[in-house]
């Protein structure tokens, strides 16, 4: 398979298995099987130049980081910059509640937001195509092309494939397996080739076969060759051990940009430590390079500066980009471009890089002629060297010894350059090479730089595995006041390195809480003064400085006038050394005391050099640091380093033998103030937890540190302290200076103290009792709230916190249209409800509120409850579920509160009226309340159907008692007067309740209870009634039946057809045939529900079947012997 064949989606297949594999070892097998079984046509460039895409010379730069990406991807996908999608591929950085996990990682920021508009399937693309693909993109110059490509490499790939091709264009795969054990897999002498030639195209060519080894290839002019690189080591006694016994130059290393420079005749190439050919320089050096090389061809390695006419020295670093261009504009400058070469590799037609260095620095000086101010050679006799006016420090020196070294070290550290090289006169020159040959010494490996104390005021997302959380910082110097603490910072340097992972996170969940956001159009806070330039502009602030932490941080030693800050000068190389807890904000460095520190040291931050060590200046000492000795190292932490209180003198004695513990401070006071303090009032302390600390001190119930104390004992408020020192005496612990008390001590002083901590002697005042109030326990539900507070930080998002919100489809949204809008408007309310905190569900036992939708917007109340089967429309008669319309939910999204849903109601008042809590039914029947007389006649006038009724029409004053799942429509015999029927001769006559308690209220119903084969129905109380049945709508019948019903006693019955009744028969009145059954439905209503609690219906199949064989003979009974037949079971 060619490229031709071979898809892209294989490729990505082989990135995903690598990404899972956890050794090198697989991820190597894995490529090696990918060559051998899928690329067998063996044209592996156009395969391996994906694979590392760093590497690949063939095809030019995109022009596209991670925001111009973005910014094209918005494009290519035509969609608003204003959309959530947007800027969440701008602000991929970013984390939050909308950024997800992947915050800090564009290329899955960017496959989040494709994978919604891309489907799963592979578009088929060929690693070919997208090479084309690829070579286009490089060589379109406008965003509008770059937009059209990207666009159509959309719509041929999924979100999976253009993941990785993103990656590819970012050329940072993440692969974890390094470019070395790459090319060791491709083949044995491919890092070999590569080092020599930086062409991944020929090495892909030349060595096909893994088995055939390759001769090793020198360097040629023209084809870039990786520079031999220098080891660092720490100080100059150990580059020394390294080189020991060797012959050793040690070369000023020079703060510019490293450089080969290739002529071939008059063809001229500068190509950087990344093979990157730098055509910018060539107006600038060209015509000095053709005149001053005295060879057709040749190869120098050297560094490119910049030469300052004025003052006749190497400017600072930074502006080569700028002369350079300007040199190309023929713009006149004291500035000039300046090359100084310090290696030869190649010279005529030989490579000279086996030579030794010494030989090769002796042909470098046949073959370069110098050039002041232009060109450059750096040898130790002669060279740049000449140049030096007397009294001055040479460039370049042959040691002796490690004094030697320690000397010249320190005259290019006063000369405020970047460091020395030590290098191996006898080496030869490696491509690649960091083997030892070459070391390097600078000031910012042994700490030169002076440690300064910085405020946090600011910080930036990181990326990767720090993706959506703060991992750097943005510091600032204070400015003096004479008011006291500083009320206004200036921006000073941003840092990011020196913490481990722990580390950083301590601090920013210390921090966490007091960001906030810097986004347009809000302003910076008043105490910050700052540029705004681009690289200096957050993405949090810190709220206040009070609340912030100071970094002790070092540098380069060399300061930079600033540009981006607003400080007169800033950092090189700034890196955190530790995190000054211990010390409150209003303690970090001022501008003016950084100014005098880097005037007084002529530019630098370093300490004064004596000896060979590095020393504090003491001259011009920085606030925050002390003096040193000569390779003074501390190994003790620095919560550990015990406070120096040999200058404090006891005042009192009212902390004898006592043992202090801080765990931690107020922000107002450090530990050394604690410390001092004690010490003053003859107490002592530690700075560890352990048996002889008698009292544990703290500010705040949090932290690591509070957790171990509490196992240790009793933990009292650092308030105990400062008032006892106010009084001059020891005062009595009362409950408002503890934080904690062990079980041991609230055992031990129960005879004094309640479990609230509070005295039982002692009177209390308000800080008392607020104490009191602090020290208790919150309930459970406060993790709640608290859960709530954290996640849900606008009150949008709670809205309906509480709310079960059922919803309910009208009947009225009949035809197709109307059902499918229905069907989406209640789907996207479902949603809404849950966005907003509230809860949906799906049946009615828990409803808070049931939400009714129609597409008319016109609602009828019995068509809602029609909808529900019998046994669930008890539940519409709670009284804590509101029924109401779903503007009332759209209502209160749009105001951003919940309103009353008085405004929305549907239930009818009648309805709630009847409506009687299972609990006060349960109480009723098991204390047999009697119904008042008056109750009697309302109900008896509510029941009484002689007079004319409108069919449907609830009875508003009915209050009775009924079972659940009753059928809705029932008939109650017509009666006269106010009493009860009676069903059987031993039922007391009168107003006296019957021996369950029954009153005559509540004879709508017969007195017999009702047959219920499940017990625990029983034991369930009464339950609501059906509001059908509860509220009369019953169904008019024609006057013959009632004239049949008044008959009732003298008509025969089918005991059978009542048998049936009382087995479940579920037919409605209107289609009884017999007006005896409509009766005894209407007296008995029982008798037309299953035995079962389950909502739904028995099937047809279910029901018990009569004996086809027995003959069925019908008995003659009165109505008496029916009920007392009925009532047997009760």
């Amino acid at each position: 398979m060619t490229e031709e064949t071979v898809r892209f989606g294989l490729l990505c297949s082989m990135f995903q298995a690598m990404l899972r594999d956890r050794t090198a070892g697989k991820k190597r097998k894995r490529l090696r099987t990918f060559l051998d079984r899928v690329y067998t046509g063996r044209e592996y460039f156009s395969a391996v130049r994906l694979i590392l895409p760093g590497l690949d010379r063939e095809r030019g730069t995109y022009g596209l980081k991670e925001s111009a990406l973005a910014n094209a991807l918005v494009d290519a996908l035509g969609i608003s910059k204003d959309s959530d999608d947007a800027r969440r591929l701008i602000n991929w950085r970013k984390g939050g509640a909308r950024s997800g996990a992947n915050a800090g990682n564009f290329a899955l920021v960017a496959a989040e937001v494709l994978q919604r508009r891309q489907g799963l399937a592979s578009g088929g693309m060929t690693i070919k195509e997208l090479n084309d693909a690829l070579d286009r993109l490089a060589s379109s110059e406008n965003r509008g092309d770059k937009a059209a490509i990207l666009s159509d490499l959309i719509k041929k790939t999924n979100a999976l494939e253009m993941k990785w091709i993103l990656m590819i264009i970012l050329k940072d795969l993440k692969l974890g397996i390094s470019e070395k054990s790459i090319f060791h897999e491709f083949h044995p002498d491919a890092e070999d080739l590569f080092n020599v030639t930086c062409d991944l195209k020929l090495v892909c060519d030349k060595l096909k076969d893994p088995t055939q080894r390759h001769k090793r290839q020198d360097i040629d002019v023209g084809k870039a060759v990786r520079p031999q690189l220098a080891m660092r080591v720490s100080n100059a006694s150990t580059a020394w051990k390294k080189l020991q016994g060797k012959n050793v130059v040690v070369e000023c290393k020079f703060d510019g940009d490293r450089i080969q420079i290739h002529k071939n005749g008059g063809e001229i190439h500068f190509y950087s430590r990344n093979f990157l050919d730098h055509t910018e320089y060539s107006h600038g050096m060209s015509g000095v390079i053709l005149k001053n090389i005295l060879v057709e061809r040749c190869i120098l390695d050297g560094e490119m500066l910049v030469w300052d006419t004025s003052a006749q020295r190497f400017a600072e670093f930074g502006s080569n980009q700028e002369i350079a261009k300007a040199a190309r504009e023929g713009l006149e400058s004291d500035r000039q471009l300046c090359y100084v070469a310090f290696d030869i590799l190649y010279a005529g037609d030989t490579s000279v890089i086996h030579q030794s260095l010494t030989e090769r620095q002796s042909l470098l000086q046949r073959v370069v002629k110098p050039l002041k101010g232009h060109l450059e050679i750096l040898v130790p006799n002669g060279g740049i060297n000449d140049v030096c006016a007397p009294g001055e420090p040479c460039w370049s020196i042959i040691a002796h010894s490690v004094d030697d070294v320690e000397k010249f070290f320190k005259e290019t550290v006063e000369r405020r350059d970047e460091g020395v090289v030590l290098k191996d006169l006898g080496s030869k020159w490696e491509p690649g090479d960091r083997s030892g040959k070459w070391l390097k010494l600078k000031p910012d490996y042994i700490h030169a730089g002076a440690d300064l104390d910085a405020l946090i005021i600011g910080g930036y997302f990181g990326s990767g595995r720090h993706g959506g959380e703060v991992a750097q910082f943005l510091l600032g110097l204070a400015e003096r006041s004479d008011s006291g603490y500083p009320k206004r910072f200036v921006s000073f340097c941003r840092v990011g390195t020196g913490l481990s992972d722990e580390e950083l996170d301590a601090l920013i969940s210390k921090l966490k809480p007091y960001f906030r956001k810097n986004e347009h159009p809000k302003k910076v806070p008043r105490f910050y003064e700052v540029t705004n330039n681009s690289k200096e502009r957050p993405d949090v602030w810190i709220d206040s400085p009070d609340k912030s932490v100071i970094l002790s941080i070092t540098s380069d030693i060399r300061t930079i006038k600033s540009e981006v800050f607003a400080a007169p000068y800033s950092l090189r190389f700034p890196r955190i050394q530790r995190v000054r807890y211990d010390k409150p904000w209003h303690e970090c460095l001022d501008v003016q005391s950084f100014v005098d520190l880097v005037h007084a040291s002529n530019g630098n931050t370093q300490r004064r050099i004596d000896d060979g060590g590095l020393q504090t200046n003491n001259s011009m000492r920085t606030k925050t640091t002390k003096k040193k000795d000569k390779g003074s190292v501390s190994v003790v932490p620095a919560h550990f380093v015990q406070t120096d209180i040999s200058s404090v003198k006891e005042e009192t004695f009212i902390f004898a033998n006592m043992m202090f513990y801080f765990i931690n401070t107020p922000p107002l006071h450090s530990v050394e103030y604690f410390h001092k303090l004690v010490a003053e009032n003859g107490g002592t302390f530690s700075m560890n937890l352990n048996d002889s600390v008698t009292h544990c001190i703290a500010a705040e119930r949090k932290g690591i540190k509070y957790q171990a104390a509490m196992r240790h004992g009793d933990i009292i408020h650092y308030s105990w302290i400062l008032d006892c020192c106010a009084q001059k005496r020891l005062l009595h612990l009362q409950p408002k200076y503890f934080l904690f008390l062990t079980e041991s001590s609230k055992s031990k002083f129960q005879e004094e103290i309640d479990p609230s901590s509070d005295y039982y002697y002692l009177d209390l005042d308000i800080m008392d009792i607020k104490q009191i109030f602090n020290n208790m326990t919150g309930a459970e539900n406060v993790q709640i709230t608290e859960y709530y507070k954290k996640y849900c930080p606008w009150d949008t998002m709670r809205l309906f916190h509480g709310c079960c919100i059922y919803f309910c489809e009208t009947a009225n949204n009949r035809n197709v249209d109307s059902k499918v809008i229905s069907e989406l408007s209640v789907r996207r309310m479902r949603l809404e409800a849950s966005m907003h905190g509230g809860e949906v569900c799906g049946s009615l036992s828990h409803a808070t509120h049931l939400v009714a939708y129609s597409t008319s917007e016109s609602y009828n109340f019995d068509e809602i409850y029609q909808s529900f089967p019998p046994a669930q429309r008890r539940f519409l008669h709670g009284k804590k579920l509101h029924i109401i319309t779903h503007l009332w939910l759209e209502d209160s999204i749009q105001k951003g509160k919940r309103l009353p849903e008085d405004e929305y109601n549907l239930k009818p008042d009648t309805l709630e009226a009847i409506n009687t809590d299972s609990e006060e039914g349960k109480q009723d029947h098991e204390t047999h309340v009697t119904t008042s007389e008056t109750e009697k006649q309302k109900f008896a006038e509510a029941v009484d159907i002689s007079g004319k009724r409108k069919r449907g029409r609830p009875l508003g004053s009915i209050n009775r008692k009924g079972r659940p799942g009753l059928k809705p429509v029932q008939r109650t015999r017509t009666r006269t007067g106010n009493r009860a029927v009676k069903l059987n001769q031993d039922e007391p006559v009168g107003d006296s309740s019957d021996e369950h308690g029954r009153g005559a209220s509540e004879s709508s119903e017969p007195s017999c209870q009702e047959v219920n084969e499940d017990k625990n129905d029983k034991d369930q109380g009464t339950h609501r009634a059906g509001p059908s049945e509860a509220c009369g709508h019953l169904t008019e019948v024609n006057e013959e039946q009632d004239l049949r019903r008044d008959k009732v006693d003298e008509e025969p019955l089918d005991v059978h057809a009542i048998k049936d009744m009382k087995e479940g028969t579920s037919e409605k009145l209107e289609q009884m045939v017999d007006p005896l059954q409509a009766m005894l439905l209407d007296m008995i209503p029982t008798l037309s529900q299953k035995k079962v609690e389950t909502s739904t219906s028995v099937p047809e199949c279910e029901k018990p079947q009569p004996d086809p064989g027995a003959t069925q003979v019908k008995k003659k009974v009165s109505y008496k012997d029916v009920a007392g037949e009925l009532l047997k079971d009760w």
